[in-house]
Protein backbone atom coordinates (compact mmCIF):
# COMPACT_ATOMS: atom_id res chain seq x y z
CA UNK A 1 0.00 0.00 0.00
CA UNK A 2 1.27 3.48 -0.87
CA UNK A 3 2.10 5.90 1.96
CA UNK A 4 -0.60 8.35 3.03
CA UNK A 5 -0.38 12.10 2.73
CA UNK A 6 -1.18 14.53 5.58
CA UNK A 7 -4.89 14.57 4.63
CA UNK A 8 -5.15 10.77 4.78
CA UNK A 9 -5.19 10.28 1.00
CA UNK A 10 -2.91 7.73 -0.59
CA UNK A 11 0.23 9.48 -1.83
CA UNK A 12 0.75 9.54 -5.61
CA UNK A 13 2.92 6.70 -6.87
CA UNK A 14 4.52 8.48 -9.83
CA UNK A 15 6.81 11.50 -9.64
CA UNK A 16 9.06 12.98 -12.25
CA UNK A 17 10.77 16.10 -13.54
CA UNK A 18 11.92 16.98 -17.03
CA UNK A 19 13.96 19.97 -18.14
CA UNK A 20 14.80 21.37 -21.57
CA UNK A 21 17.06 24.33 -22.38
CA UNK A 22 16.16 27.01 -24.91
CA UNK A 23 19.08 28.81 -26.55
CA UNK A 24 18.64 32.57 -26.57
CA UNK A 25 15.48 33.56 -24.71
CA UNK A 26 15.89 34.92 -21.21
CA UNK A 27 13.72 33.46 -18.44
CA UNK A 28 11.62 36.65 -18.37
CA UNK A 29 11.07 36.54 -22.14
CA UNK A 30 10.02 32.88 -21.95
CA UNK A 31 7.73 33.49 -18.96
CA UNK A 32 5.95 36.27 -20.90
CA UNK A 33 4.78 33.49 -23.24
CA UNK A 34 4.51 30.44 -20.99
CA UNK A 35 3.00 32.20 -17.98
CA UNK A 36 -0.43 32.43 -19.61
CA UNK A 37 -2.27 29.40 -18.18
CA UNK A 38 -4.78 29.27 -21.04
CA UNK A 39 -2.26 29.40 -23.90
CA UNK A 40 -1.03 25.78 -23.80
CA UNK A 41 -2.04 25.30 -27.45
CA UNK A 42 0.44 28.01 -28.48
CA UNK A 43 3.49 26.27 -27.07
CA UNK A 44 2.71 22.53 -26.86
CA UNK A 45 2.28 21.18 -30.38
CA UNK A 46 0.05 18.25 -29.38
CA UNK A 47 -2.49 20.55 -27.71
CA UNK A 48 -4.84 21.76 -30.43
CA UNK A 49 -7.31 23.59 -28.18
CA UNK A 50 -6.87 25.38 -24.88
CA UNK A 51 -9.49 27.73 -23.49
CA UNK A 52 -10.69 29.06 -20.16
CA UNK A 53 -13.86 27.43 -18.85
CA UNK A 54 -14.29 29.18 -15.52
CA UNK A 55 -12.61 31.52 -13.08
CA UNK A 56 -10.41 34.52 -13.70
CA UNK A 57 -7.52 34.25 -16.16
CA UNK A 58 -4.24 33.61 -14.40
CA UNK A 59 -5.81 33.34 -10.94
CA UNK A 60 -5.88 30.21 -8.78
CA UNK A 61 -9.17 28.41 -9.36
CA UNK A 62 -9.20 29.15 -13.11
CA UNK A 63 -10.12 26.02 -15.08
CA UNK A 64 -8.91 25.41 -18.64
CA UNK A 65 -10.04 22.85 -21.21
CA UNK A 66 -7.27 21.28 -23.32
CA UNK A 67 -7.66 18.81 -26.18
CA UNK A 68 -5.42 17.10 -28.70
CA UNK A 69 -4.80 13.87 -30.61
CA UNK A 70 -2.96 11.89 -27.89
CA UNK A 71 -5.07 9.53 -25.76
CA UNK A 72 -3.17 6.40 -24.69
CA UNK A 73 -6.03 5.42 -22.35
CA UNK A 74 -8.53 5.11 -25.22
CA UNK A 75 -6.60 4.85 -28.52
CA UNK A 76 -9.82 4.55 -30.56
CA UNK A 77 -11.04 7.97 -29.43
CA UNK A 78 -10.11 10.76 -31.81
CA UNK A 79 -9.45 13.33 -29.08
CA UNK A 80 -7.89 13.27 -25.66
CA UNK A 81 -9.13 16.07 -23.42
CA UNK A 82 -8.73 17.32 -19.89
CA UNK A 83 -10.01 20.04 -17.61
CA UNK A 84 -7.21 21.47 -15.49
CA UNK A 85 -7.43 23.80 -12.48
CA UNK A 86 -4.77 26.40 -11.76
CA UNK A 87 -3.65 25.93 -8.15
CA UNK A 88 -0.79 28.39 -7.63
CA UNK A 89 1.04 31.08 -9.55
CA UNK A 90 4.51 32.30 -8.63
CA UNK A 91 5.12 35.10 -11.13
CA UNK A 92 8.38 36.17 -9.45
CA UNK A 93 9.63 32.56 -9.57
CA UNK A 94 8.18 32.11 -13.10
CA UNK A 95 6.09 29.00 -12.39
CA UNK A 96 2.55 27.77 -11.90
CA UNK A 97 0.99 24.57 -10.56
CA UNK A 98 -2.16 22.90 -11.77
CA UNK A 99 -4.16 19.68 -11.38
CA UNK A 100 -6.29 17.58 -13.70
CA UNK A 101 -9.90 17.68 -12.48
CA UNK A 102 -11.58 15.70 -15.29
CA UNK A 103 -10.26 13.84 -18.33
CA UNK A 104 -10.69 10.96 -20.75
CA UNK A 105 -6.91 10.37 -20.87
CA UNK A 106 -6.57 7.85 -18.03
CA UNK A 107 -5.47 10.21 -15.26
CA UNK A 108 -6.49 9.80 -11.66
CA UNK A 109 -4.74 12.33 -9.47
CA UNK A 110 -2.26 14.47 -11.40
CA UNK A 111 -0.59 17.66 -10.21
CA UNK A 112 2.16 19.43 -12.12
CA UNK A 113 4.31 22.53 -11.96
CA UNK A 114 5.64 24.23 -15.07
CA UNK A 115 8.31 26.86 -14.75
CA UNK A 116 11.09 28.74 -16.47
CA UNK A 117 14.60 28.81 -15.01
CA UNK A 118 17.87 30.52 -15.92
CA UNK A 119 20.23 28.38 -17.99
CA UNK A 120 23.64 29.11 -19.53
CA UNK A 121 21.98 28.76 -22.96
CA UNK A 122 19.32 31.35 -22.06
CA UNK A 123 16.53 29.64 -20.15
CA UNK A 124 15.12 26.20 -19.41
CA UNK A 125 11.60 24.85 -19.16
CA UNK A 126 11.07 22.65 -16.09
CA UNK A 127 8.00 20.40 -15.81
CA UNK A 128 7.51 18.32 -12.67
CA UNK A 129 4.59 16.12 -11.71
CA UNK A 130 3.08 13.83 -9.10
CA UNK A 131 0.40 11.39 -10.26
CA UNK A 132 -1.31 8.11 -9.77
CA UNK A 133 -0.29 5.65 -12.50
CA UNK A 134 -1.81 6.78 -15.79
CA UNK A 135 -3.84 4.26 -17.78
CA UNK A 136 -2.10 3.26 -21.01
CA UNK A 137 1.37 4.43 -19.87
CA UNK A 138 4.39 3.18 -17.99
CA UNK A 139 6.18 5.69 -15.77
CA UNK A 140 9.20 5.61 -18.10
CA UNK A 141 7.02 6.09 -21.17
CA UNK A 142 5.14 8.99 -19.55
CA UNK A 143 8.35 10.75 -18.46
CA UNK A 144 9.77 10.22 -21.98
CA UNK A 145 6.61 11.77 -23.45
CA UNK A 146 6.93 14.80 -21.15
CA UNK A 147 10.62 15.12 -22.12
CA UNK A 148 9.60 15.32 -25.78
CA UNK A 149 6.96 17.93 -24.93
CA UNK A 150 9.45 20.00 -22.89
CA UNK A 151 12.01 19.90 -25.71
CA UNK A 152 9.26 20.93 -28.14
CA UNK A 153 8.38 23.88 -25.89
CA UNK A 154 12.06 24.93 -25.72
CA UNK A 155 12.33 24.78 -29.52
CA UNK A 156 9.13 26.77 -29.83
CA UNK A 157 10.53 29.43 -27.49
CA UNK A 158 13.64 29.69 -29.64
CA UNK A 159 11.51 30.06 -32.79
CA UNK A 160 8.89 32.41 -31.43
CA UNK A 161 10.86 34.67 -29.11
CA UNK A 162 14.14 34.99 -30.94
CA UNK A 163 12.61 36.26 -34.16
CA UNK A 164 14.46 38.85 -36.16
CA UNK A 165 11.90 41.64 -36.53
CA UNK A 166 12.73 44.31 -39.15
CA UNK A 167 16.39 43.30 -39.17
CA UNK A 168 16.81 43.90 -35.42
CA UNK A 169 18.21 40.72 -33.84
CA UNK A 170 17.44 42.05 -30.37
CA UNK A 171 13.74 42.46 -31.18
CA UNK A 172 11.20 40.09 -29.74
CA UNK A 173 7.95 38.70 -30.98
CA UNK A 174 5.72 37.36 -28.25
CA UNK A 175 2.23 36.10 -29.08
Amino acid sequence: MAPHGPDGETAPEWRGTVRAAAAGPTPDQAWALLGDFCSLDKWVSLVQTCRRLEGDDGQPGCVRYCAGPVNMAAPGEAVGWSKERLLEVDAAGRSYSYEVVETNKGFGRYRATIGVQPDPAGCAVRWSFEADPVKGWTLEGFVGFLEKLAHGVAKRLEEEIMVNVDGDPAALRVF
